[in-house]
């Protein structure tokens, strides 16, 4: 289970709870039946963003075209620049991502997830059980 806390550029915000899987969208209204915000800006793509659990662990996914930075946020500043159409994997440490078009500042999201073992960290696991 994922959490997903955002707060929009004109102040609206809110948090959604995502199951497995389920898939949290921001973006321009698409009749996505995943817990999601539409936003009312022809700028801003239909799956804009993408918040997901995958099996390694939590990404999220841009998905929103053109002139837009969006960044994945460490606890101590660094950005993993996300380029259209690629995914980032959120960590412990990396759990804030914003997106900005031509310069304005849309949204802010903090994704909170409980901490899990590496993909390796749970093969070794299963490997020593019975």
């Amino acid at each position: 289970m994922l959490i997903v806390r955002y707060e929009l550029s004109d102040g609206t915000f809110g948090e959604d709870m995502v199951l497995a899987g389920q898939r949290w969208i921001f973006g321009r209204p698409g009749g996505e039946e995943s817990p999601s915000v539409a936003v009312d800006d022809r700028r801003v793509s239909r799956t804009s963003l993408v918040v997901r659990d995958s099996g390694p662990g939590p990404v999220v996914f841009r998905g929103q075209r053109g002139d837009a930075e969006v960044g994945l946020i460490s606890d101590d500043g660094d950005t993993q620049w996300l380029e259209e159409g690629t995914a980032g994997s959120l960590t412990p440490d990396a759990r804030r991502v914003e997106m900005h078009l031509c310069g304005e500042h849309v949204i802010t999201m903090e994704i909170e997830f409980s901490d899990r073992p590496s993909v390796a960290e749970r093969q070794r696991e299963v490997d020593v059980q019975p």
